[in-house]
Parts: C-alpha cells; sequence; structure tokens
C-alpha cells in the first residue's frame, strides 16, 4: 500500500521525564494533535521542575496525569490501568537515563514506570542526556535491554548540551520523532479520494408502535467496515438501523429503522459513492399489516402474514454503472455453495461469507468470494481487521 500516513483515531500516552529537552515536548504534542491523534500526557515529577501540567492539558485537551493516586481525579482513579486501555502507543519523549534504567530493570514506582509495565501496546523512547551518561557502560546496557524487551529507540543527536559541551544526547528533532511514531502506528491513506457507502445493523420490521420482527444483528461489521474505510482516507457514509454507540469521527451516519427505509437510503446515496458495502442483516420479511396501536394480550391468539422485503442488492446491482458492490452471506449450512450462488444472482463483485456465529461477535472467521470464483478464507479475527481485509480486497 502506498498514501500518506495519519494518526487519526489513534490513542497515544506521551510520557515526560526531567530533562531540558522537556519543552521540546509541547511541540512533538502539537504535532501528534494535528494528524489526528488523541494524546494524553504523563509527567513524572523531574518533569514538572521544567515545564507544567497545564501546558499539556491545554494542548492537548485531555487531563495531564502526574500522580498515580491523585485525588482530584475522580473519573481515572487507576490511571496507570485506565489509561493502557486502548492506547496504540506509548512514546516517552524526552526519556532519561533514570527511566530508561527503569524499563529495564521492570521497576514501577510512579505513575510512568508502572504505565511502563501496564501498557501492552508499542513503546518507543526518545533518549536525552549528558554525552557521559549515554556513553556510560550501564546506559548501553540498559539500552540493549530496553530493546530486547520491544522498546524501539530514536537515538539522541550530535549537537550542543545543555552544559556548553557538544556530544551525542540531545533528543532527537521533534519531525523525526512524530516521523518515527507514524511509521509504527499510522494508517496508510490508500483510500484517500474514494467514497464508500456503507450498511450495518438488522432492520426491524414493525407489528406494532412497539413490536418488530428482526434479527441478531449487533451492526459491528458494518461499522468496523466504515471506522477501517475513514481511517484510510476514504469518505465514508454509513446507513444504520442499529443503536450501536460508536464513535465514528468523519463518518456520515443516516439512521434507518425499517428495509424500506435502508433501500430507500441506499438508492439516494449509491449515486454519489464509488463503492457499496452491504454488511447490513436486512430482513427478508415484513407484516403484510402494521397495526396502528399496540395489540394488547388479551385480543387472543395473533397470526401474523407476512410479505418479503425488496431485494435491496438485486436491486442495485443490475444497474451499478461500474460502482463496486460487496455483500454478505450468513448460512447455517452449505456456506460456500449458498454464498457463490447470491454471488451470481446478485451480480457481485465480492461476497463476505459467514455463519451464524458471526451475530453479535467482536471476532469472526469468513472467507471472502470473488466474482471470478476465487475463495481465500480467513482465521478468526477481529471485525475491524475482517474490515480492513475487505477493503484490501476491494481496490
Amino acid at each position: 500500500m502506498t498514501g500518506r500516513l495519519t494518526l487519526r483515531n489513534k490513542k497515544i500516552i506521551l510520557g515526560i521525564t526531567g530533562c531540558i529537552a522537556a519543552y521540546k515536548s509541547a511541540d512533538i504534542l502539537r504535532s501528534l494533535v494535528k494528524k489526528g491523534a488523541d494524546v494524553w500526557v504523563v509527567m513524572t515529577d523531574s518533569a514538572q521542575e521544567f515545564i507544567t501540567p497545564l501546558t499539556f492539558r491545554t494542548l492537548s485537551g485531555n487531563p495531564c496525569i502526574t500522580d498515580m493516586f491523585d485525588k482530584n481525579n475522580e473519573t481515572m482513579p487507576l490511571p496507570h490501568i485506565s489509561l493502557s486501555d486502548g492506547a496504540d502507543l506509548l512514546l516517552v519523549a524526552p526519556a532519561t537515563a533514570n527511566i530508561l534504567g527503569k524499563a529495564a530493570s521492570g521497576i514501577a514506582d510512579d505513575i510512568l514506570s508502572t504505565l511502563l509495565l501496564s501498557c501492552s501496546c508499542k513503546k518507543i523512547f526518545a533518549p536525552a542526556m549528558n554525552t557521559k551518561m549515554w556513553e556510560s557502560k550501564i546506559v548501553q546496557d540498559n539500552l540493549k535491554k530496553a530493546r530486547s524487551l520491544g522498546i524501539e529507540m530514536v537515538e539522541p543527536d550530535l549537537g550542543e548540551l545543555a552544559c556548553g559541551q557538544i556530544g551525542k544526547g540531545r533528543m532527537a528533532q521533534v519531525e523525526m520523532i512524530v516521523e518515527h511514531v507514524e511509521k509504527a502506528i499510522g494508517t496508510v491513506q490508500d483510500l484517500a479520494g474514494k467514497r464508500i457507502l456503507v450498511t450495518a445493523g438488522g432492520t426491524k420490521e414493525l407489528i406494532d408502535p412497539v413490536r418488530f420482527i428482526g434479527n441478531m444483528s449487533s451492526g459491528r461489521m458494518g461499522y468496523e467496515i466504515a471506522r477501517a474505510a475513514s481511517e484510510r482516507g476514504a469518505v465514508v457514509t454509513l446507513i444504520s438501523s442499529s443503536e450501536l454507540s460508536e464513535d465514528l469521527p468523519g463518518v456520515t451516519i443516516h439512521a434507518v429503522q425499517s428495509a424500506g427505509q435502508m433501500s430507500q437510503a441506499v438508492k439516494e446515496h449509491l449515486p454519489h459513492n464509488d463503492a457499496l458495502v452491504m454488511a447490513a442483516a436486512v430482513s427478508d420479511f415484513s407484516p403484510s399489516k402494521k397495526s396502528s396501536r399496540k395489540i394488547k394480550k388479551g385480543e387472543g391468539p395473533l397470526n401474523i402474514s407476512l410479505e418479503p422485503t425488496e431485494d435491496i442488492l438485486g436491486s442495485v446491482s443490475g444497474n451499478k454503472k461500474g460502482k463496486i458492490v460487496v455483500g454478505f452471506a450468513l448460512e447455517s449450512e452449505d456456506l460456500i455453495a449458498n454464498a457463490k450462488k447470491k454471488l451470481k444472482e446478485k451480480q457481485l463483485d465480492m461476497i463476505v461469507a459467514n455463519d451464524i456465529s458471526a451475530f453479535g461477535a467482536k471476532d469472526s472467521r469468513v472467507s471472502m468470494i470473488e466474482k471470478n470464483g476465487s475463495v481465500k478464507k480467513f482465521p478468526m479475527q477481529s471485525k475491524y481487521d475482517t474490515a480492513n481485509r475487505i477493503l484490501d480486497r476491494m481496490f
């Protein structure tokens, strides 16, 4: 894949330790935020001797964490656990000889060193210290051990130090540190310029004002496709019949309820998009008659007559005018055979086949079948990963 990288929707913890280079951390923070990252700053006591937490709170828009037992931080009583949840990267810049030694030895005696142990995400250090400290055997041994533990290093530069001497120990340039972060966790904008329409959720077909016929689809697959496409630079419109409380920055969401409403929305938006991913589990049947009032239980046995809903995929695929159309097949038996049949009948470019265990789950095992008949099977993986594999094969 080619294209520029973005940090949009990435959660980064920026650790700051006691060093004169701490003032450069404000520029690192500004650059990360401009690139779309959600940055949380953690400062050691020594770092606060060089620059104040207010600076980082203002620039990040998030609380600046300085104490593992801050009684005033009621929303995050255990920051070393809360912060680590969902973090994509822990960047320590500047990283002193002290924090390097703690990381190499597993010492956890403050908020930052404890976070280093509790965070399972990728970690990057940008060391900064006097040349004599940098060249000392113990620091070099700690560097080797830290690297062996998976911590990446952005090595310091050669130049004038705070003491006036010339030597290696200056923290690397802000641009180099940010570039290292982008390469580590950035998302390639390979879908920039593409417009993608996605559907999600199981539709609801009303029986009366409070009851409906539906299915167990959570809508998560559609949401993850929308999320992944947006992160990769596409302009995304999501037509959703689910009620997931998911934050999808940059995605335009249109709420619908029934199969008829979803069909109308798809036909309205498809002409303005390059592709349609029909991840929604659209109800196949709808009550022939809908009561305008709540049906009382005491009114006796209830017989509901059903009629087929519109075949949305079939109606758009026959006149797609060069647009890419991807469908889903969920079956309880003969999965691949039934999926291939649907692929051909609906004139799809690709179909994603999964069994009923995918309903409501965060992970799924799918097979992707292209219009030439080739089948690619994927292992159990998160629906976000599945979403990216779908997008990989679409364009």
